[in-house]
């Protein structure tokens, strides 16, 4: 169920390029005004209503702080080569300064939007590290992969495609997404879902490396894409299921609820660092400017490195202990 969540986003791309090429890219607004609220009807019509119940009330306070820190951190990011040092500064500073306060209203209030005590857990901090290290790498081969099969022939190596063939260039890897949740699975049911998490990462580092070296042709980024998109559709199954075994019962909801918001804030952060990345290292032509190869292989270099750190991270995961066990 997790991996559907990379599925949806890998053939979502081609889909709304198709949607920019033919129609007006307005029209994607207002489709997904329209799934929303077919997923509203769907839920309320055939998912049913979990038994298991815990008292509590939403923690405003928490999720205001929350998301001041994300507003200060990713305009940091995306905008500090446009607005100057000063304001980055400023928003870096608003960010850090956040920290410590939502902490300690978090610790002490009575229903925290996140549970700190559980969530500094080995088990579920080094795993929501992974996922935000993971939702990075993935989400950046989704971008990287749409601009750059429409990069300008003028560049030396832009392959000048239309935008719906840069969309069909990411469909493999959303098949081998479907191929791979239920075989991911599998994996986590013999091995465990960290052994599952470890052949992830490596998995989508080694994608990064073919990426490095096959920028110039159709072929080779298809490849190294599906390759990328393959090691997220077993990272996507495994997180969930590290996070179910770490947590009471009572406390799943919730802690599956911050690990798919740590994927979120690395799609996030990676949207906003390859955006910075790929309209700093430029090359031009007259009025015409376009990023340069080696911005693209930065981009790959990070990505590549997140996903290499997060296969790092897999080992500072603690095993499950086998049933009775002290």
């Amino acid at each position: 169920m997790s991996s559907t969540l990379g599925v949806g986003a890998a053939f979502g791309i081609p889909a709304a390029t198709l949607v920019v090429e033919y129609w007006n890219w307005h029209t994607m607004f207002w489709i997904c005004v329209g799934l929303g609220v077919l997923d509203i009807l769907l839920v309320l019509l055939l998912v049913p209503e979990s038994t298991v119940r815990t008292s509590g009330r939403f923690d405003i306070v928490g999720a205001l702080g929350l998301a001041a820190f994300l507003v200060c951190l990713l305009l940091a990011v995306s905008k500090g080569s446009a607005w100057g040092a000063g304001p980055t500064i400023a928003l870096a500073l608003g960010a850090i300064a956040v920290v410590p306060v939502w902490v300690w209203f978090e610790l002490r209030t009575v229903c925290p939007l996140v549970d700190l005590r559980v969530s500094s857990r080995p088990a579920v901090l080094f795993t929501n590290a992974c996922a935000l290290l993971i939702g990075f790498a993935f989400y950046a081969n989704s971008l990287a992969t749409a601009q750059l099969v429409q990069e300008p022939t003028w560049t030396g190596y832009g392959l000048g495609a239309s935008i719906v063939v840069s969309g069909l260039c990411l469909l493999p890897g959303g098949v081998a997404m479907v191929l791979l949740s239920p075989v991911s699975a599998r994996i986590s049911t013999a091995r465990g879902p960290r052994f599952s998490l470890a052949i992830a990462s490596v998995l989508m580092a080694a994608g990064y490396v073919v990426r490095f070296f096959t920028s110039h042709s159709i072929a080779g980024i298809v490849l190294g894409a599906t390759v990328v998109s393959a090691g997220t559709a077993i990272a996507y199954s495994a997180l969930p299921a590290l996070i179910m075994h770490a947590v009471p019962v009572t406390e799943t909801a919730a802690a599956n609820g911050l690990n798919t918001l740590m994927r979120t804030v690395g799609t996030a952060i990676c949207s906003a660092i390859v955006a910075t990345v790929l309209t700093t290292v430029t090359v031009s032509k007259g009025d015409r400017v376009a990023p340069t190869l080696s911005a693209y292989l930065i981009v790959f270099a990070i990505a590549g490195l997140a996903a290499a750190v997060a296969a790092g991270l897999v080992a500072l995961i603690p095993g499950r202990r086998p049933a009775g066990a002290s």
